[in-house]
C-alpha cells in the first residue's frame, strides 16, 4: 500500500518510502485497521445525536468521495510526491493508505496535526544508538489509531468531530432544536442565567454550534482550570461559578460573547487536545 497525505487545500500527495519503511507502514496500518474493525462490530447510522459506546461506531452511507482518496489509491503514480519542507507538512490534514480487491475499494485514514511534525526548525533531537542526534531534515510521526475507514461509499468513524476535520461533512451538520437547547442548558457543566432568553434568541449559527458541542461530548470531559488557561490563548475569557462541589461554566448572555465561547469549545486545537484522553461514557445518550 502507498502512503498519501490529504492537504488542507484538498490536494493529495504521495509520500515516497523506502522498501523497509513501506513494509513497516503496511504492517502498522493493517494492525490499526483490524483494531478499528474489532472495535466497530455494531455500526449505527449517523444522525447527529447518537454517541457510540465501546464496540460501536457511526457510519454515513453514500458518502461522495469528492477528494478522490479511492482514485489516488488506484493510481498512485498520478499523484505528485510531497515537498519535504516544514511549510508543506503543516498543510497535512490526514494520512491514508488503501487497496482495491475484487472491485471493493478501501481507504484507511488517520487524522494529522502539527504536533506530529518533526522539523529542523529550532533544534529537534531524537535518540539513536545511545545518543541523541539532531533532526537534519523534516519528518512526521505516524499515529497509533485510525480516524475513519472509507469502504467504497460507506464512511465509518467513532468521532464526528475528528471525521469532519478530514472530510467535508457540512451537509450532515444540523441545528439544535429547542428541546436540544434545553438539554444543553441543563448540563451540570453549564450555568444559564435565563433559559427562556437563551432558547428564543439562539440563531442558526448558535444552534449549529450547540449541536456540534453536544455531539463532541466535550462538556462531559471538561477540565475547567485547563479550559480557562487555553481559552486565554484564544482571547476568550471564561467565567465559572462554584456551588458546593460543583463547578459550572457560565454561558454569556450577550450573543457575541456566547458565540466566542461556542466557537472556542468547537475549536480544532482545543478538541484535539481533549481527544487525546480516553473517551469516558457510561451509558448511551441521545442529545
Amino acid at each position: 500500500m502507498n502512503l498519501f497525505a490529504l492537504m488542507s487545500d484538498r490536494r493529495i500527495v504521495r509520500i515516497q518510502l523506502t522498501a523497509e519503511v513501506q513494509r513497516e507502514m503496511d504492517e502498522a496500518f493493517t494492525v490499526q485497521e483490524q483494531r478499528f474493525r474489532d472495535s466497530s462490530e455494531d455500526q449505527i447510522e449517523f444522525d447527529g445525536k447518537y454517541k457510540p459506546d465501546d464496540g460501536e461506531c457511526l457510519f454515513i452511507d453514500d458518502y461522495d468521495d469528492i477528494d478522490g482518496l479511492h482514485d489516488a489509491i488506484a493510481n498512485p503514480l498520478g499523484k505528485p510526491q510531497i515537498e519535504p519542507s516544514a511549510d508543506e507538512f503543516e498543510k497535512i490534514k490526514a494520512l491514508f493508505m488503501g487497496r482495491e480487491i475484487d472491485g471493493r475499494r478501501t481507504a484507511i485514514v488517520q487524522n494529522f496535526d502539527k504536533r506530529k511534525i518533526l522539523s529542523n526548525r529550532g533544534l529537534s533531537i531524537f535518540h539513536s544508538a545511545d545518543v541523541f542526534r539532531k533532526v537534519e531534515g523534516v519528518g512526521l510521526t505516524i499515529g497509533t489509531n485510525l480516524s475513519a475507514i472509507l469502504d467504497d461509499s460507506r464512511l465509518s468513524f467513532f468521532s464526528f468531530h475528528s471525521a469532519r476535520q478530514i472530510f467535508d461533512l457540512s451537509q450532515y451538520f444540523r441545528e439544535a432544536t429547542d428541546e436540544d437547547l434545553n438539554v444543553f442548558a441543563a448540563s451540570e457543566a453549564l450555568k444559564v442565567a435565563d433559559l427562556n432568553t437563551f432558547v428564543t434568541t439562539s440563531d442558526s449559527w448558535v444552534r449549529r454550534k450547540v449541536a456540534l458541542v453536544m455531539q463532541s461530548g466535550i462538556l462531559e470531559r471538561i477540565d475547567f482550570e485547563a479550559t480557562k488557561a487555553t481559552a486565554l490563548v484564544f482571547g476568550v475569557n471564561l467565567e465559572t461559578e462554584v456551588t458546593g462541589d460543583r463547578v459550572a461554566l457560565v454561558l454569556p448572555e450577550k450573543k457575541a460573547e456566547l458565540k466566542k465561547l461556542l466557537r472556542f469549545l468547537d475549536e480544532d486545537y482545543f478538541q484535539s487536545v481533549l481527544s487525546s484522553t480516553p473517551h469516558l461514557s457510561n451509558s448511551k445518550r441521545r442529545i
